[in-house]
Formats: C-alpha cells, structure tokens, sequence
C-alpha cells in the first residue's frame, strides 16, 4: 500500500457513479463543501439511473436511451471529478488511500456506494443465451433479445424477474416464469398479496412456475435449447434470463477493517451512515442500516444525500419508511412499511378495498397495493408521521 499524507486539499471520494453516489454530491455541496469531490465508478457511462432498465427501456415503443440521473448541466454545477471504466480494489482506512484499477486516491472522506451486483447460477455460466440485468448494457443485450426470442425463460419472481417477464409478455413472447417462493415477490410480501401478484401474471398469459427450480438443461453450440424444471415441466426456449436477485459489490472491502455484515456481506452502518471505519461512510444497496438490509430507490436518495452531507461536516440521521413500487402488464405494485407476516401472527395480512394491509395489533404497518396510488400515498404519509413523532 502506498504511503499517504493527509493534506488539507484531499478530496471526498466516492465509489460508485451510482443514485447514492449522486446524491452523496449534491448532500456534500448542500452542506457547503467546496473541496474536491471524485467519483470513482466502474462503468464507463454518465451516472444513471437503474429502474428504467427493466422498465422503460425493454419497451418496444421506447428508444433506447442512457437515463441519466442529471443532465449536463446540473452534472457541471456539481463539479464532480468522475473517473470512469475505474474498480476500487481496495482501501487502507488508517492512511486514507483507496486503491482502483487506475491509481491510488488519498481521500479526506469516502463515501462507499458501490450497490449490488447480479446473482447467477453457476449451471447456466457461459452459455451465449444467458442473460443477467444490472448495468444499461445489460438490458440493451436483453432488448435485443426480446426483439427475436418466441420462447423465453425467466428464473426468479422479484421485481427484476417479474418486469422482464411484464416486457416479454407485451411483445407476444411465450414466457416461463420459475421462482422457488410459494409467489411472486415471496420474501418481501406476505400470501394474500401474492396471490394477487401472481393474478397478474396469469391474467397475462404467463406460465408462473412458483416453488419450483431449475433441474436439467440441453445445449447445442453453447446455447440452451430447453430446461426441465424441479417441478417435472419441460420447456423449449431461446433465451434464458436471470433475475434471481443481488448482493453487495463488497468484495473488494475483504482486507480492509470495515465491518461488513455477516448474513448479507453489506457495509454495516449506524443511522449517520458512518461505517466501524474513521471517516468513511456507506449509502444505498451496499449499506446495512441499523441491522437493515437491503434498500430501494427513495432509501438509497435519502441514505446517499445524508452520508455526503456528513462526510463533510454534517448531523444528520437516517429514518425512513421502506417503500417501493414495480409495473407489471400495465399495472402498477406498490409497497410500503412493513410488508411480510411471521409464524407467530404478530403481523395480520387483510385486504381492505383492494389494498393489503399489514397490522400489527391494529396498527397499519405496512401495505401493498395495485393501481392504488392514492391510498398508498396516504398510509405512506401515515406511517411517515408516526416515525416522526416516536423520534426513530
């Protein structure tokens, strides 16, 4: 590692051109940080943004565009260094020195928004019709695909699996749809909203195979021609795409003393966002937040703005509301609070009007609602409020 004196011009840098990262900028400048700020991502693209890649952009009506997270002229006004085609590799927290796949930055703060990286299954590497979603190249692979394939496979039933299989449906594809949960979204919602998930997915004419895995395939010329599920169905395809999830680009933090957490390998973070490590923060996908793992969208906004602000001076805590919402066949799936049951039936799951609601001794926790925005926004505002008012 390479010796590093801290000198009072050394830049906050963050790793990941990501949401979080983006915001971990403007949180910085927002908190009057007039210092240098580098950006360190691995791709060589502006930063983006990620749902419209299993959205908008599988659309067969929509051009392919690059979804920028800022135009250029509010990327200007951010006055941000960014490095692109450049990995972080790894970082000493005591001189303060990030290595990359460039060179070595010394660093006044850091700020780790690296995000997730795709799941695969190692019995499906390599074939040439395999396909995984987490970058803007991967899905324009996967448009591609969707623009020829009569017979497409999809294993996995989140929001990943499930919007592609939405997209390839409204082309006229034939679509099987595998997910070892009992239904779609199966460890992020309870049976009743499920069934209702899996509703849509009939109603589209998709074949939703739930509880079931992958058993055996047949190739030729490197390309999988069929698959046999653990359930005993057969299916020809031309293409196979998995979408069985993600875990936290982290790997390069495996020498360093940043603590990561056991069960999901995350960046552990108390509520400020800071990480066991002097001066070093974490935001978004990548950051487990008071024993939380996983975020979405408006928490990886709202995490990344509070880590930038702190890392250059900032007070700020972390407290908010879990919330996220999916398009599947036309219809739009919202999810808000607290959205799972558990075996003691602390946690009730009740349809009210068409929307699920989560209670735990009467109180509304959580709920799931399909083309229900309204009402969503409403207990959104609800359980908001209540967070408040506890000091959470």
């Amino acid at each position: 590692m390479p010796e590093h004196s801290a000198r009072a011009d050394d830049p906050l840098v963050i790793v990941g051109a990501s949401l979080s990262g983006v915001r971990a900028a403007e949180g910085a400048r927002a908190q009057g940080w007039t210092g240098r700020i580098v950006m360190v991502g691995e791709e060589p693209h502006l930063p983006y943004d990620r749902p419209p890649l299993s959205k908008a952009l599988l659309d067969a009506e929509t051009e392919p565009a690059l979804p920028l997270l800022r135009q250029a002229e509010g990327w200007e006004a951010l006055d941000v260094e960014l490095m692109t085609s450049t990995a972080a590799t790894a970082v000493d927290v005591d001189r303060k020195i990030l290595l990359t796949t460039s060179e070595p930055i010394g660093y006044r703060a850091l700020v780790i928004a690296t995000g997730h990286r795709a799941r695969s299954l190692d019995e499906l590497a390599g074939f040439d019709n395999v396909h995984t979603l987490r970058h803007f190249d991967d899905a324009l692979v996967i448009r591609e695909t969707l623009c020829t394939a009569t017979r497409l496979l999809v294993i996995g039933t989140g929001f990943i699996g499930s919007e592609i299989a939405s997209a390839a449906a409204a082309r006229g594809i034939d679509v099987t749809l595998i997910g070892t949960t009992t239904h779609p979204l199966g460890r992020g919602i309870g049976p009743v909203a499920g069934a209702m998930l899996a509703a849509l997915h009939d109603d589209a004419g998709v074949t939703l195979l739930s509880g079931s895995g992958l058993s055996d395939v047949t190739s030729r010329d490197n390309r999988i021609g069929s698959v046999r599920t653990s359930c005993g169905r057969e299916f020809l395809v031309d293409a196979v795409v998995v979408g069985i999830g993600s875990s936290p680009a982290t790997e390069w933090l495996s020498t360093s003393r940043i603590t990561l957490d056991a069960s999901s390998r995350g960046v552990v973070c108390d509520p400020t966002m800071a990480t066991s490590a002097p001066a070093v923060w974490a935001a978004g996908d990548v950051a487990v937040v008071s024993g939380a793992a996983g975020a979405h969208w408006t928490s990886a906004a709202a995490q990344g703005f509070i880590a930038g602000s702190n890392a250059v001076g900032g007070q700020q805590k972390y407290s908010g509301v879990p919330f996220a919402w999916s398009s599947w066949h036309g219809h739009r799936i919202q999810l808000v609070g607290t959205t799972t049951t558990d075996a003691r039936g602390t946690i009730s799951e009740t349809v009210d009007d068409g929307v699920v609601l989560y209670s735990d001794g009467g109180r509304v926790v959580g709920a799931v609602g399909i083309d229900a925005p309204g009402r969503i926004a409403r207990i959104r505002r609800t359980l908001s409020a209540e967070l408040v008012a506890t000091g959470v």
